[in-house]
């Protein structure tokens, strides 16, 4: 089962203007779709209504654990992010999850992410951090770099065995506040070639627009006092 998005969100993160916002998914439906390109899809749609961070530092002590919930999904309420706060000096192993808390028990859909490695990637960028997705700023509070590629959750078939980004790495190196936003890119395979690419974070970091579809988008507040 893939997990999609309306293609209205197909663009690169620098022309979305979020506010601390998630994109969330439709119901469960089959369907055709047509991209940005005109590109027609057939696809089921999943509900995402939480985007979950745990960021664990490394060595031990607690984990810092921040939420994205819309607790009606499509519906009218909207969704609320939490802080970050994480400590200077401190590295972090962070797990990023996507749940549907619609059902009961509610759903992992993050299991799927990890069946589907090779058509998914989630990039993480924003004005609190540095990274493959974010143009080179020392001064940011946050240094972040993938900790996982597709092989990690399966056979690797198609070409490179790139980043997944269900795990990652993140330093907390100076104080300060800022966005950290969270992206997760659907990339099928179209006309039988990969859509997924080695540069793709590359790609938003320099504005361009990118290939696949947005399934989730949310921005938290992060701060390193």
């Amino acid at each position: 089962m893939s997990i999609r998005r309306s293609p209205r969100f197909s663009r690169s993160l620098t022309s979305l203007g979020l506010a601390a916002a998630l994109a969330l998914l439709g119901g469960c439906e089959e369907g055709h779709e047509h991209d940005e390109h005109g590109h027609e899809h057939d696809h089921e749609s999943e509900v995402i209504t939480t985007v979950r961070l745990t960021f664990a530092p490394q060595g031990g002590a607690d984990a810092v654990v921040a939420s994205f919930t819309d607790p009606d999904g499509d519906g009218g309420m909207s969704g609320s992010a939490d802080p970050i706060a994480l400590m200077a000096g401190t590295t972090y192993d962070l797990r990023v999850e996507f749940l549907n808390e619609l059902e009961d028990p509610a759903e992992d859909i993050t299991a799927e992410i990890e069946e589907e490695a090779e058509e998914h990637q989630v990039l993480i960028s924003g004005t609190a951090v540095e990274g493959p997705a974010t143009a080179a700023d020392p001064q940011t509070p946050v240094l972040h770099a993938y900790a996982d590629t597709e092989s990690r959750y399966g056979a690797n078939a198609e070409g490179e065995d790139l980043p997944v980004g269900l795990a990652h790495t993140i330093t907390a190196r100076t104080v300060g506040t800022g966005t950290f936003v969270v992206m997760l890119r659907h990339l099928p395979e179209l006309n039988g070639a990969p859509q997924k690419e080695a540069d793709l974070a590359a790609m938003l970091a320099a504005g361009e627009a990118l290939p696949g579809d947005v399934d989730a988008l949310v921005e938290f507040e992060l701060t390193v006092p």
